[in-house]
């Protein structure tokens, strides 16, 4: 007897209740797009719903933060939304910026679980969320086991980790996998925020997986990929597309999988009850005149739509430059916030770059301080080994110039750097402006000091002098 089971996946939304502007990849370049929102997903979940009722929802996390609303209102806002739309299981990263243990707090508020069988209260074997849940989907058994991010402890701010733990996942899959299939599931599936590379490692060192949800890295991944025996796949971000799965099956076993990489483009149609939330909600209507109020205006498109700069990031620095009067600023490489077209600038923007809204702090870096910084951020980036690399873009900076070559050996890949107009000197100290730990870790420098401004005040500061542009792009250059 044949029988189906759809999935849709969506990850990496980054609480993008509304429509906002995207990159898009062309001939040209990029190009700016409005598309996405939750009204837009709750159309397309509700199209295959009414399609086949064996349909299930994964979401891959990095789903509560990333907006102005919902940083404020530490993820509540988007439990409405959540439960709306039907998911059956999640996983996370940056949900957890409000604490580990305000994530469970907002669990017991979703009708689904939360999955992490990696994450472990600090100094036991105690799990804080739930590894694996069962689904029995027409008479099929499917074991789902869930990894959150793996780097949260050793890249992200304390707050995210408190008296938790956190491990690479491969260990945890293999058992997991064994104790589901001795439950008697049908089809095991992993449902992660490691990121693109670290998932296909795992799958080459974890055999029985069936199907391997992928987020954390943005990854479009337009073709169904098959490593071993495994399909894996990863849907964008931003909540501008989604991914969509068919599994047929005779007599239990899966036959074939099919697979569409959904954009939420204007053609896709807004589910009327998402909107209707949207249009009463009380924290959008809150604080809607705050940021819909134009603080300025840019004469380039900003985005964060290339691995070795981003505009948006610039705009940001650059800021944080003139607030400082320092020759140097440093950002993490984040991949949120979509892009901005030319033009006038919105409060809501500002906060698409920096929704945290992070002190801006001082430190004194020697030049050897800063060759270490940035010779690490590129092994951290592209390191050969997978489970080496903690996400995100290259390290972000406004004031350096970087020659590299990436194909070298690590430790060996910067030939050269300059400040301003001269060389980097070794032996020199250096004061940088920056904002969060990921930018510049504790561990790096001396003399790291609040400045008593922050970031999104910063922006407004700038932009308040001028109109925002920006010749140069090449900060790093590969040779």
């Amino acid at each position: 007897m044949f029988k189906e089971i759809e999935i849709i996946q969506m990850n990496d939304t980054h609480a993008n209740l509304l429509p906002l502007e995207d990159i898009i990849y062309g001939p040209r370049g990029f190009k700016i797009s409005k598309r996405g929102g939750y009204a837009k997903i709750m159309s397309k979940i509700n199209y295959y719903r009414e399609k086949n009722k064996n349909l299930l929802v994964f979401d891959n996390g990095d789903t509560i933060h990333g907006t102005y609303e919902a940083f404020v209102t530490k993820g509540e806002n988007m439990v409405p939304y959540l439960n709306a739309l039907g998911i059956n299981a999640m996983t996370f990263h940056w949900d957890a910026a409000y604490t580990p243990q305000h994530l469970q707090a907002l669990e017991a508020k979703l009708n689904y679980p939360i999955l992490a069988a990696n994450v472990y209260r600090e100094g036991t074997e105690e799990l804080l969320f739930e590894a694996t849940k069962v689904f029995e989907v027409d008479g099929i058994r499917i074991g789902v086991i869930g990894i959150a991010s793996n780097i949260i402890r050793s890249n992200m701010p304390k707050p995210f980790w408190i008296d938790t733990e956190f491990t690479d996942g491969i260990e945890e899959t293999r058992r997991n996998i064994a104790e589901l299939k001795s439950k008697g599931v049908d089809l095991v599936m992993v449902l992660s925020h490691l990121g693109y590379p670290q998932d296909i490692e795992l799958i080459k060192q974890v055999d029985g997986i069936d199907i391997y949800l992928s987020g954390h890295t943005h990854n479009r991944i337009r073709e169904l990929v098959k490593i071993n025996d495994t399909y894996i796949i990863q849907s964008g971000a931003l909540g501008t597309s989604i991914g969509y799965l068919n599994l047929k099956f005779k007599d239990k076993e899966l036959l074939q999988v099919e697979h569409e990489f959904i954009e939420l483009d204007e053609t896709v149609k807004d589910d009327e009850t998402i909107v209707n939330m949207l249009i009463n909600d009380p924290v959008l209507k809150q604080h809607k005149d705050y940021l819909d109020q134009i603080v300025g205006e840019t004469a380039i498109d900003l985005h964060r739509g290339s691995t070795f700069f981003g505009t948006m990031d610039y705009l940001l620095l650059d800021s944080m430059r003139d607030a400082t009067g320092l020759d140097i600023a440093f950002s993490n490489g984040w991949r949120y916030g979509g892009a901005v077209k030319k033009g006038k600038i919105i409060r809501r923007n500002l906060y698409q770059i920096v929704p945290m809204n992070p002190e801006i702090m001082t430190v004194e870096l020697t030049g050897r301080d800063l060759f270490v910084l940035l010779e690490d951020n590129l092994e951290n980036t592209f390191s050969c080994e997978p489970f080496q690399q903690k996400g995100g873009y290259i390290k972000r900076n406004s004031g350096l110039k970087i020659y590299f070559k990436l194909e070298n050996p690590k430790g060996q890949k910067i030939q050269r750097v300059f400040v301003g107009d001269e060389e980097l000197n070794l032996n020199k100290i250096y004061k940088a402006a920056y904002v969060t730990r990921q930018a510049v870790p504790e561990n790096y420098g001396e003399n790291h000091k609040a400045f008593g401004m922050k970031a999104v005040e910063a922006i407004e500061n700038y932009l308040s002098k001028r109109v925002y542009n920006r010749d140069n792009l090449e900060t790093y250059i590969p040779v």
